[in-house]
């Protein structure tokens, strides 16, 4: 008991996250049909669907890729971010994706998966983990950034995925998931310079 108790103090916000994906996953179709960004459904006022299409996903692979990824966040952030920082981050970086693809890819009209925001999630962990050296978290920085611009390139192959994960990979979703990062990180900056040292 005492060891359950331990885990969740020291990843309960990561665990329920990846709870959610995996029991969203068993739910599908169901799950998604409610969930799902679709942009002519958000027209109609289900302006909700901005904000749970991260924890839907298009195939059980697509799904254990990002369930991968949350695991990974929770090692390197650590206790760090099993708080209400942690929260409001994951919070941030879901949000930043969704009302920024509803803003600015007129052409998407469905989006599903975690991996927009876990971009954000992974760029700003190093920065808040006691395990990393300053060095180390612009290391995780510089790699997150050239690989949204990789994509964001004509030597990116957006298709690549398709048998894997079951669709194209939303490659702007990952650039709006850096930015905000990148955009949580100036406001600690800001707030706590000493992060940055």
């Amino acid at each position: 008991m005492v060891v359950v108790r331990n885990v969740t103090q020291r990843y309960g916000l990561y665990i329920a996250s990846i709870i959610l994906m995996l029991v969203l996953g068993l739910l599908e179709p169901w799950s998604s049909r409610w969930l799902e960004f679709d942009r002519s459904l958000i027209n109609q006022g289900q302006w909700w669907r901005l904000f749970t299409a991260s924890w839907v996903h298009l195939s059980d692979n697509h799904l254990l890729g990002n369930t991968a990824g949350m695991a990974l966040f929770a090692y390197i952030a650590g206790p760090s971010l099993n708080n209400r920082l942690g929260i409001f981050l994951l919070a941030w970086c879901i949000s930043v994706v969704g009302v920024g693809l509803y803003l600015y890819a007129g052409y998407l009209q469905r989006y599903v998966g975690m991996s927009g925001a876990l971009h954000g999630l992974l760029l700003v962990a190093p920065f808040l983990s006691p395990y990393y050296s300053r060095r180390m978290a612009w290391l995780f920085l510089l790699v997150i950034v050239g690989k949204c611009l990789w994509e964001q390139s004509p030597f990116y192959n957006d298709m690549a995925l398709l048998d894997y994960i079951g669709g194209r990979v939303e490659t702007n979703s990952h650039l709006l998931g850096a930015i905000s990062g990148i955009a949580f990180l100036a406001v600690m900056k800001w707030k706590q310079p000493a992060v940055f040292k």
